[in-house]
């Protein structure tokens, strides 16, 4: 009679080996994720969480609690409320988004142009591309110190240019319709080379077979580009409309370095407004965490638009 030790069983150990490797081959995805979700949290989620909370309450930036009058108050919805009479917000809010219908469309007509002037994959567009590209790795306050002296009105490169040409110096930051073009020429000039990168990576997934048949038709160049590449760009060019907007609604170091937010009060836009009232108004915390919830709900419509034409696209 044969006796079977189960302990020499064939299989028994791998089988239980073989178990605790599955799962942790299963579970090491998700650990590699803990450091970027720790991260998010931390530095998004948290701050989010507290933003909106802070947003119905009367209180100032600093909380101490051997002074009283710094407590919070519990007040509602009456930082919210209160966004309709304040006549700064509602100021900026007009400003920024005009800045957005005119900033923006001009930054992806520029970033296409040059996307379809620079595409050819050689090394002289290469290199013509990598400076083209360069100021966006640039911060937007130095860039903005740049064009306030580029903008001088007796010392700048830009009036100097002109007087070239025998044209005026144009007071480009001392009138207020000039500053706010002169806001919208440095941010375009900051922000063209990076879409201008994502403009390329869609032309490059055009394929060529298509203006190869349009060739063989003697269909003309503007043709090929109003119904073979503008067509097949849209869910580029959402992207980058997203992308831009939301860069645009944030708009805040380059204006500060650039105008100050003047003359007066012409080129303060919504970012700069939460940041006065958080820092510069006592006890207003709360109605400047409003505000950029305000600020929050906008970017998060653009983010579903973006997302809803992509998933449309596909």
């Amino acid at each position: 009679m044969l006796i079977v030790n189960e302990q020499t069983m064939p299989g028994k150990r791998p089988a239980s080996r073989g178990l605790g490797r599955s799962l942790g081959l299963a579970a090491w995805p998700y650990l590699l994720m803990v450091p970027t979700v720790a991260l998010l949290v931390a530095f998004t989620l948290y701050p989010l969480a507290q933003g909106l909370l802070m947003a119905f309450f009367r209180r100032g930036v600093v909380v101490l609690d051997q002074m009283p009058n710094t407590w919070p108050q519990y007040v509602g919805f009456q930082n919210f409320t209160g966004l309709i009479q304040d006549a700064d917000f509602r100021t900026s809010l007009v400003k920024t988004v005009v800045f957005v219908v005119v900033a923006v469309p001009l930054n992806i007509a520029v970033s296409l142009a040059l996307a379809l002037l620079l595409s050819p994959q050689t090394k002289f567009f290469a290199f013509v591309r990598t400076i083209v590209f360069f100021p966006s790795m640039i911060s937007l306050l130095i860039i903005g110190v740049a064009w306030r002296w580029l903008f001088g009105l007796n010392n700048g490169l830009v009036n100097y240019l002109l007087s070239l040409m025998h044209i005026a110096p144009v007071a480009w930051l001392e009138q207020d319709t000039m500053a706010q073009i002169a806001v919208v020429i440095a941010w375009i000039w900051a922000q063209a080379g990076f879409n201008m990168m994502i403009f390329i990576a869609g032309l490059t997934a055009i394929s060529p077979d298509y203006y190869e048949a349009a060739s063989i038709d003697r269909t003309t160049k503007w043709r090929q580009f109003t119904h073979i590449t503008l067509p097949l760009l849209k869910p580029t060019m959402a992207v980058v409309l997203v992308l831009s907007s939301i860069e645009a609604f944030k708009v805040y170091e380059l204006v500060v370095s650039l105008t100050g937010g003047g003359p007066g009060k012409a080129t303060v836009y919504l970012i700069q407004t939460i940041y006065d009232t958080a820092f510069q108004k006592p006890m207003k915390a709360g109605v400047a965490a409003a505000q950029s919830m305000v600020l929050f709900v906008i970017l998060l419509l653009l983010t579903v638009f973006q997302l809803r034409v992509s998933r449309g696209e596909k």
